[in-house]
């Protein structure tokens, strides 16, 4: 304030000199007035930028495509990625991010918002986190952003079919009732399964680049 009354004084004091130099025949003191209008510019305050949106706002409530209709397998993540034949890395891409980040499945169709449990199931998978772990709203927004944004290597993603044996490692979703999140429980593949996966390289937080597993039949089931 004391500065800004300052800066007041000395504008009238310019244009008060000016005057009186105009008044006595004097030339008008122009180099004054560049040097006002230089101080003007140099004290301009940029606009502040928008923040960045999320994936994940204040009223997100988590969907989980574990109780959606259209699950073909037991303890499946969400229903096929590829209902009606194979899709293209871009599309599965997709597909992926819109259950990560909330939107609409289908084209026109109703938007879902972000399902929490999946986002911990594939940070688990790639930075060795419990994904039954409880998250806050921060901690969960920050967490898909960086997943979507930066740490996903989408580009560098493939969809490749591939058989599993009977008895490999995985994560499955046990649906429980309310509102509450399914649990997300370690187990084991009952039987042979040649099946189209994702394989998605992720940036682990220690730097590392894990390349993530994801089973497209059963809405992107991790295989560890």
């Amino acid at each position: 304030m004391v500065a800004l009354l300052a800066y007041l004084i000395l504008l009238i004091s310019l244009a008060g000199a000016r005057l009186a130099g105009q008044e006595d025949g004097r030339q008008p003191r122009l180099r004054a007035v560049a040097e006002v209008r230089s101080m003007a510019a140099a004290v301009a305050i940029p606009p502040a930028p928008a923040p960045a949106p999320s994936c994940v706002g204040p009223q997100t409530v988590p969907y989980s495509y574990a109780r959606a209709p259209g699950i073909t397998e037991r303890m499946a993540f969400g229903s096929p990625v590829e209902p009606a034949g194979p899709r293209s890395v871009a599309a599965v891409n997709g597909v992926l991010i819109q259950r990560l980040c909330g939107g609409p499945e289908t084209p026109g169709g109703p938007v879902r918002p972000p399902d929490r449990r999946l986002f911990a199931a594939i940070d688990a998978a790639v930075n060795s986190t419990d994904p039954n772990r409880q998250l806050t709203r921060e901690q969960w927004a920050a967490g898909v952003d960086r997943l979507v944004t930066t740490a996903g290597r989408f580009v560098a993603a493939q969809v490749v079919t591939r058989t599993y044996r009977a008895g490999t490692s995985t994560y499955g979703m046990v649906v429980r009732g309310g509102d509450t999140d399914p649990l997300v429980v370690r187990t084991r593949l009952a039987r042979d399964d040649t099946g189209r996966y994702l394989l998605l390289p992720v940036q682990a937080r220690d730097g590392r680049l894990v390349t993530v597993t994801l089973r497209l039949p059963c809405g992107f089931q991790p295989i560890l």
